[in-house]
């Protein structure tokens, strides 16, 4: 039985593409330097940065702009490199979840359009239970 790890949080709050923020000018984490937010919920936030946190570590989140929310301590879930630039410097995607849910300051005008629902499939000869057997399992997503 594979094992699961109980102290990563489930995600349950929609997330929020940085463009659809712009209450939110920039950010910086404390221990730490400034980071570009990528996306962002009402109870977590996946920012871009020079500074590579281990898991577990706690920090302070500190938003600015003319709707930023007031900062907010926090725990990185994950650190991994998201890009790689000349001469060898990284770049690391770190995912943060906070203690305490915030209310963001979303632009809906800003928000990408909802993705089009797929077309009807036309039923096929497989069984329902062959048909089972071949979709994959749902996902968790974890931050």
């Amino acid at each position: 039985m594979a094992e699961t790890n109980a102290e990563a949080p489930v995600r349950t709050d929609p997330r929020y593409p940085a463009s659809a923020v712009s209450g939110i000018t920039s950010m910086r984490l404390s221990p730490g330097d400034a980071v570009k937010l990528v996306n962002i919920s009402a109870s977590g936030v996946l920012v871009e940065g020079k500074t590579r946190f281990v898991p577990g570590t706690r920090v302070t989140v500190i938003f600015e702009g003319p709707a930023a929310p007031p900062s907010v301590k926090a725990r990185v879930i994950r650190c991994q490199v998201s890009a790689i630039g000349g001469g060898g410097s990284l770049q690391y995607h770190s995912a943060i979840a906070f203690e305490a849910k915030i209310e963001l300051p979303v632009d809906e005008a800003a928000l990408p359009p909802a993705p089009a629902p797929p077309p009807p499939s036309a039923p096929t000869k497989k069984s329902s239970k062959a048909a089972a057997a071949a979709s994959p399992a749902p996902l968790v997503n974890r931050w």
